[in-house]
């Protein structure tokens, strides 16, 4: 009996796996109902966030949800919704048995809505596949224990570990493939971080895309001290589709016309020519960003990697040699000397692509 248990809580797990990257600030969750070994209703978090999967499931299963059970990614919401908690949902519903893969973390509902579901007669049982649900919501997990975003540095290098030539003039480093995939892990990415230095340098549309199609613009985050940024980047041509928040010293006309097109300006102090980082990583999870991928220089690297604000090192490696006078990986320190886990190495004809955990 229990391999049919541990079937269901896995597919509820594949459930979950198909909207990620697209229900932030959210967890992504699946969750299936069967009743006699059979499935009668499964579902995923909406790609809004809202309705949960919980709910969703339960719509599709109606009557047939009474003396049904119930396998979820995630611990059920305790906190009140349109049509009530999901915990509440479940109790109307008539399931005398649930599967959790994983306690919610949130304040909000956590051990809350077991210990409801518990009072109310109903069977509950706790931590099977616990590990998939946490892998799957890594950024929800962590963003949520420390109370910034979770942030994945992105960087296409030489073998020497460069970024580009002294001159900036070199496009690419990394392969077509390796830039098919950045585009995949852009699409499970809700915010972008980069600098004015890389706008100016490169004039990036920092978007999605997939057999030269725009699917998608993704939010940007975009450090400005002095509010050098033109206002005909390509970033501001798409402000209907996308956030573009701004954290700069300056207030003035630019500013307001910024604003004007669509902008979010966040007015920030400077302390020696330099701003608090860990006030802006505060502010940006303040604004219900919980996952970034950052996509800017060295100098941003070796800010981010001293103030311990690095979750993951995401490394595009390319077989050139660019020599000492190239622009380094990090500016002023050596990916040596970081203290890194390998997750993951993909192989991308002559490039290979090097996740990193930060320890």
């Amino acid at each position: 009996m229990m391999s049919n248990h541990l079937k269901f809580i896995n597919l509820a797990h594949d459930v979950a796996s198909k909207n990620l990257g697209k229900t932030f600030p959210n967890p992504t969750v699946g969750c299936v109902i069967s009743k006699n070994n059979i499935i009668i209703s499964k579902a995923v978090t909406s790609a809004t966030g809202r309705p949960h999967a919980e709910e969703i499931a339960l719509k599709k299963a109606g009557k047939k949800a009474k003396g049904a059970i119930m396998y979820v990614t995630l611990e059920p919401c305790f906190h009140n919704s349109q049509n009530g908690s999901c915990a509440d949902q479940i109790l109307r519903s008539g399931i005398n048995k649930i599967y959790i893969s994983c306690i919610d973390e949130d304040p909000r509902t956590k051990k809350k809505s077991i210990s409801k579901l518990k009072k109310n007669k109903i069977k509950v049982i706790t931590g099977i596949e616990k590990d998939k649900t946490i892998s799957v919501n890594n950024f929800y997990f962590k963003s949520l224990k420390k109370k910034k975003p979770f942030t994945k540095v992105k960087m296409a290098i030489s073998n020497d570990n460069k970024i580009a030539w002294s001159n900036y003039k070199s496009k690419w480093i990394s392969n077509s493939k390796s830039r098919a995939y950045v585009h995949s892990l852009r699409e499970k990415t809700q915010a972008i971080l980069t600098t004015s230095k890389t706008i100016l340098i490169d004039n990036p549309r920092f978007t999605v895309r997939k057999k030269n199609k725009i699917i998608k613009n993704l939010n940007v985050i975009i450090i400005d001290k002095n509010l050098n940024i033109p206002l005909n980047i390509n970033l501001l041509k798409n402000l209907h589709e996308r956030r573009v928040i701004i954290f700069t010293s300056k207030k003035n006309n630019k500013s307001q016309k910024l604003k004007q097109l669509g902008c979010e300006i966040i007015e920030m102090k400077i302390v020696n020519n330099k701003f608090d980082l860990k006030k802006i990583f505060s502010h940006i999870y303040q604004l219900k960003i919980s996952d970034l991928m950052v996509e800017a220089g060295g100098i941003l690297f070796a800010d981010l990697i001293k103030n311990n604000l690095v979750d993951e090192i995401l490394l595009f490696k390319a077989p050139y040699i660019i020599g000492e006078k190239g622009v380094p990986v990090i500016e002023g320190n050596s990916l040596n000397n970081i203290k890194k886990k390998l997750l993951e190495i993909i192989k991308f004809d002559d490039n290979l692509y090097l996740k990193y955990a930060i320890k």
